[in-house]
């Protein structure tokens, strides 16, 4: 009778057999009890569910990513899109809106660049890729691609350099600034933030012009639309004065001598004739030389030379850029003569992009003109960097060069004359062009000279 008592004890203890529960989710290590597999994000046992099923299965739980609202959503995420998400077409799937740059750049170009680019006193070589400072210290060597974490390549007569992010340190003085040189326009493109706390300046100096900017006139040429129109020679002791240089607005004209003629002002240019325009990339024009006194001979002599145009710089970010400090293109100041001839045109101001998904200025963004010559021992002046206000024209006697254009238009020189002579100032350079791109654009407290177009980013 025991026997028979316990057999069905037996037999119940051997038919309890705990076994772990198929279809709860694995735990937060994708780990699940003994005998079964965590198969899409559940436990299955392996005998039950085969491998196609159990693709079957992670298809049904995790479905394709899509668009709730700006959000992207997938398989067990979520995340904000900050420029916005675009639902899935054809066979592009659903994605986070990202800029798309202007001027030819693609992200492809940041592939590589890790550098993150800081310090003082640095010099861009736009034609080579050079990048020295303080002491001609090398930072990256010439070439194009990627080297010391800095890419480089030209594109539409722009000088592209790439990096992770760029850094301009506050200055205390103005020989610490960044600056360029070479034909090229200066692009710098970052992966991620542009901060310019200190000063880029791509502005003309002297007849040269910044980066992409052209030279003002040492002769009577004037082969360049955009440039100031030369003065003219009349006679003895009559010289009249250089044009200025054309951008967004035409040039100041140069005084008059004897004659109703004199140097005009450069046109109002745009690409592709040269002008300052932000797409394509493209700087400011130099002024017209001065006419001489004395007859030339040969005819390529002139008076007062032209101050040069100024460069072309475009700041690029693929996150966010702050301006704090001064992001300038200024033309320069025509250059006078001492022996009386004719002042030569102000350069007009370059040109400006700014264009990132978040871009805040608290500091200046400027492309001023600036100023003509006096006909005799007075340059004019280099277009301001940190305001809006007109460069000035070179002083003699009662003659000046005319001012430099901003928001308002450059003015003309005038002419000083005492019976037996008569000599003209240099027109004023007109403003170059700022552009701002961005979704988010915040300019309160900043100094924008010329006023700036400001435009929403592409994305896709």
């Amino acid at each position: 009778m025991r026997a028979l008592h316990l057999a069905p004890v037996i037999a119940l203890a051997g038919c309890y057999s705990p076994a772990p529960q198929a279809g709860a989710p694995c735990n937060e290590r994708g780990e699940c009890p003994t005998g079964l597999r965590c198969i899409a994000d559940l436990c299955q046992s392996p005998d039950m569910v085969p491998e196609d099923a159990a693709i079957d299965v992670a298809i049904d739980v995790c479905p394709e990513l899509s668009c709730i609202g700006n959000d992207l959503a997938g398989c067990n995420s979520r995340m904000t899109c900050s420029l916005g998400c675009a639902d899935a077409v054809g066979t592009t799937p659903a994605h986070c809106l990202q800029m798309v740059p202007s001027n030819g750049l693609t992200t492809a170009l940041l592939a590589g660049a890790t550098a993150d680019v800081s310090g003082l006193d640095l010099d861009f070589d736009t034609e080579t890729g050079v990048i020295t400072h303080a002491g001609g210290m090398p930072l990256r060597a010439a070439g194009t691609g990627v080297i010391a974490g800095i890419g480089f390549t030209v594109i539409d007569k722009m000088g592209v350099f790439t990096a992770n992010s760029f850094f301009v340190d506050p200055i205390t003085d103005s020989a610490n600034d960044w600056d360029a040189r070479g034909d090229n326009a200066l692009v710098l493109f970052a992966a991620t933030t542009i901060t310019v706390h200190g000063r880029i300046d791509n502005g003309a100096n002297g007849v040269n012009g910044g980066a992409g900017g052209a030279a003002g006139a040492t002769s009577g040429s004037n082969s360049l639309p955009c440039r100031g129109r030369a003065g003219l020679w009349q006679m003895a002791n009559f010289g009249e004065g250089g044009g200025g240089g054309g951008g967004r607005a035409t040039g100041g004209n140069g005084a008059p001598s004897n004659t109703t003629t004199f140097g005009a002002g450069g046109q109002t240019c745009s690409a592709p004739t040269g002008g300052p325009t932000t797409i394509p990339l493209r700087g400011g024009n130099g002024g017209g030389a001065g006419g001489v006194e004395t007859a030339p001979s040969p005819d390529v002599i002139r008076g007062g030379a032209g101050g040069g145009g100024g460069g072309a710089l475009a700041l690029v970010a693929m996150e966010s850029i702050t301006i704090s400090g001064e992001a300038t293109a200024p033309g320069e100041g025509g250059r006078t003569s001492a022996t009386g001839d004719g002042g030569g045109g102000g350069g007009s101001g370059g040109a400006i992009l700014v264009e990132a998904p978040v871009v805040t200025i608290s500091g200046a963004v400027t492309a001023n003109g600036g100023g003509g010559a006096a006909p005799n021992t007075a340059n004019g002046s280099r277009g301001h960097v940190n305001d809006s206000s007109q460069a000035s024209g070179g002083v003699y006697m009662t003659a000046s060069g005319g001012r430099g254009g901003t928001g308002a238009a450059p003015t003309a020189g005038t002419t000083y004359t005492d019976g037996t002579m008569a000599r003209g100032g240099g027109g004023g350079g007109a403003g170059g062009r700022t552009e701002l791109k961005g979704r988010t654009r915040n300019t309160a407290g900043s100094v924008i000279s010329p006023g700036a177009v400001q435009n929403d980013i592409a994305v896709e």
